[in-house]
């Protein structure tokens, strides 16, 4: 067929879909190009009187003879989206439901925080209980490391990054938001630093337009005098000037050296804390762990967190991630009311009150606070009561893997030695938090973290 003389645009929209056969392009006369399968062309042309014959796009009319041409770009695409289609489709087909013991039951979805495969039937519960709110599903994943961050191995995907258009694990939703907040501080900073050097400036150039007016006067006054008080005169007034500009350069200075300490010191503290926090996970119930996962608070009823084989379901406790294997590590944390501060392995018993307190197992270390100033160390049910009563809110834990040593702190006024464990350490290793009462309240704080 051929048509009216109309030049070839770039193609504008898809008004129908890519699925259902070969693409073609069509022009029509107001110079716009527009995207139709072949199937809808035909079923336009059997539904058409013959003039005018009109776009179902755009409503513009043609002249009875039409030019197609087809779109290879658009067919491509078309051709790749059926491929990806049908190859998510046979690998979906090989993915069977975990929570059915026969592993033969297809899945229909992947929880990313349950880390497990369901069928319908055991999706119900992820779709009608309040507990599970909240929990990513997608499309069955046949590899366990489609569910692990590629940054973070051992965390799993949780988050949804609606900038970068992908799921992110805990991890990487922290390290965002402390980048976040160093540059907010920066820019604050920044920003008073300018001011601060505007002002003076202006300040200065102010002193020295007075002086030099006063130096004007002053000679002005002086014409008549001898030449030697003449220069007696300008000498002071040159001196006066001199002292001037120092004292101001010396203010300037040290004020420009207080805003980049500060500066510094917060992008210290965001560089330290980055990728330590609480594991949500391990949380207790009767804990409640802040937003950016550096702060737990014990509450008086229990709070409504999904089930969870690493969660403390007795003891009022939890552990900080990731866990380290080697090197030495330094936690400072700042505590109130009655707590624990532990070192504990990752293995450490989860759901009994006994076995599972710090210090009263083989997989931890505790430093215990009463409430009223009295400290306490315990390992492995062993006890003992320290001399002295605390006087510092502020405690440093530092391990050494290697060396075997586990050492407590207060740091305020003046870093002071608790306690030091030894001990040979043959699994990864973590900082714990235990709150126990209401009264006084009890909290804990991760500071910085090295």
């Amino acid at each position: 067929m051929r048509s009216s003389s109309v030049p070839k645009q770039p193609v504008q929209n898809l008004p129908c879909s890519l699925d259902s056969g070969k693409v073609h392009l069509r022009s029509d006369p107001s110079g716009f190009s527009h995207c139709l399968c072949m199937d809808c062309v035909r079923n336009l042309r059997d539904h058409s009187s013959d003039a005018p014959f009109r776009c179902p796009d755009c409503r513009a009319g043609f002249e009875q003879v039409v030019l197609e041409q087809k779109s290879y770009a658009l067919a491509n695409i078309a051709e790749e989206f059926r491929l990806n289609k049908r190859r998510r489709a046979k690998d979906a087909e090989r993915v069977y439901c975990d929570c059915c013991p026969e592993k033969t039951t297809p899945a229909v979805k992947t929880c990313l925080k349950c880390e497990l495969s369901l069928c319908k039937e055991h999706l119900k519960d992820h779709l009608e209980l309040r507990v599970f709110t909240g929990h990513p599903l997608v499309q069955p994943l046949s590899d366990l490391l489609e569910r692990k961050c590629p940054q973070h191995k051992d965390e799993g995907l949780r988050y949804y990054c609606s900038s970068s258009r992908r799921y992110i694990c805990s991890i990487c939703n922290l390290e965002s938001k402390q980048l976040s907040v160093a540059s907010e501080v920066s820019v604050v900073l920044r920003r008073q630093l300018t001011e601060y050097m505007d002002q003076h400036f202006k300040m200065l150039r102010e002193q020295i337009i007075e002086s030099t007016n006063t130096v004007n006067n002053h000679r002005d006054r002086e014409r008549g005098m001898p030449a030697d008080s003449r220069l007696n005169g300008v000498t002071v007034v040159l001196l006066l000037l001199w002292f001037i500009v120092l004292y101001y350069a010396y203010n300037y200075s040290v004020e420009n050296q207080t805003l980049v300490e500060a500066l510094e010191k917060q992008q210290s503290r965001v560089h330290h804390t980055e990728g330590i926090m609480l594991d949500l996970d391990s949380s207790s119930c009767l804990l409640r762990v802040s937003a950016d996962n550096q702060t737990a608070e014990r509450v008086k009823s229990p709070l409504d967190y999904p089930n969870s084989d690493s969660r403390f379901d007795e003891a009022p406790q939890v552990l900080s991630t990731p866990c380290f294997s080697s090197g030495a590590h330094v936690w400072e944390v700042e505590a109130e009311g009655c707590w624990d501060i532990a070192v504990s392995y990752k293995s450490i018993p989860r759901k009994s009150k006994g076995s599972s307190a710090f210090g009263h197992n083989a997989e931890s270390w505790s430093l215990t606070h009463s409430g009223e100033g009295w400290l306490f160390v315990c390992h492995n049910k062993q006890k003992t009561t320290l001399s002295g009563m605390l006087q510092s809110r502020r405690i440093s834990v530092e391990v050494n893997v290697e060396e075997g040593r586990i050492t407590f702190s207060s740091m305020d006024p003046v870093k002071t030695l608790l306690h030091q464990f030894r001990a040979e350490l043959t699994e990864p290793v973590c900082l714990g938090l235990g709150l126990h009462h209401l009264d006084p309240p009890s909290r804990a704080s991760i500071v910085t973290a090295s």
